[in-house]
């Protein structure tokens, strides 16, 4: 990290890093730099994880690095900055993908201030949640929060649509069976919606964040799947799709930005939630799930929320 001494004093700095660190980042990599120059905050993309062929954990990378664009907004509006955000701003350094600029003192809004206090509160959640409905203006809200990004789309899963998820994740966990390409990529697995024993299906995208334990552990599963009994576990939470209208590095910083600002705010409201990516990521997966849902775009996460 680069700081401008001039510009943004050591408890500043403090402030600001201490956002950046704590963002949801897959695997826990945090692919991401932060520099502080005068008047502005950038932040890169970590190019060091790239490797010859078929990159297949860029796009969560880069929705984490949207994620850490939302805090460090926040960030700088709890100094008491008005901001404005440009992404890709510089097409001569292709690492940068944010720039925040600082427009003049603002007091902040009572709003920012919950926020980024809910940055330190906010872990992952990947077990069943209670068996207790969130309310629909707290569901309303959440929603809202994340709406605020242009280009995403943000729907909650009705109750009759648990099965066309259900049958995607089945789908993947069929797909990572027989490919051994999916195999050796795979994520830590674990059963957020109910336990399966040797079924598991759903695998995190920040496995590694908060159980250190279940980091890099990879399972291939051998049972059948009970898609009925997944899906109603499914249909008794919360679920939050979000997507974009294509995967470009832009679309999915987008969803990071929105995602991230979505959990905030469920934390805020004292819930809990989870991130899950991967089957999306799974052959022809995000494509099914768009059809069978008539979606206009291809989802690209699901953001489960509950107390």
């Amino acid at each position: 990290m680069t700081v401008d001494a001039g510009t943004w004093s050591i408890g500043d700095t403090e402030i600001i890093a201490r956002a950046i660190v704590e963002a949801p980042s897959v695997h826990d990599t945090q692919p991401w730099n932060l520099r502080l120059p005068a008047h502005s905050a950038e932040l890169e993309e970590r190019l060091d994880f790239a490797e010859p062929g078929p990159d297949p954990l860029r796009p969560d990378r880069l929705i984490s690095c949207g994620c850490a664009l939302a805090n460090l907004e926040l960030a700088i509006r709890v100094l008491g900055n008005r901001t404005r955000t440009h992404l890709l701003p510089d097409p001569n350094r292709p690492e940068l993908v944010a720039r925040v600029e600082t427009l003049g003192a603002a007091t902040p809004a009572s709003r920012d201030l919950r926020l980024y206090a809910a940055i330190s509160h906010r872990r992952s959640h990947r077990e069943s949640f209670a068996d207790i409905p969130v309310p629909a203006e707290m569901l309303a809200d959440i929603q809202s929060a994340a709406c605020e990004v242009e280009g995403v789309g943000v729907r909650l899963l009705a109750v009759d649509e648990a099965a066309a998820l259900a049958d995607v994740l089945a789908y993947a966990t069929e797909a990572k069976r027989r490919n051994p390409h999916y195999q050796r990529e795979m994520f830590s697995w674990t059963s957020h919606w109910q336990p399966f024993g040797n079924n598991e299906v759903v695998t995190d995208w920040d496995a590694a964040l908060d159980d250190r334990g279940a980091a890099g552990r990879a399972m291939v599963t051998t049972g059948s799947l009970d898609t009925g009994a997944l899906a109603a576990a499914i249909a008794r939470e919360a679920v939050f799709l979000f997507s974009a209208p294509s995967a470009s590095t832009e679309e999915l910083l987008r969803v990071g930005v929105a995602t991230q600002r979505a959990w905030l705010a469920a934390v805020d409201a004292r819930l809990s939630a989870s991130v899950v990516t991967h089957p999306l990521r799974v052959e022809d997966s995000a494509v099914r799930l768009a059809e069978m849902l008539d979606l206009p775009d291809l989802p690209q996460l699901i953001l489960r929320v509950g107390f």
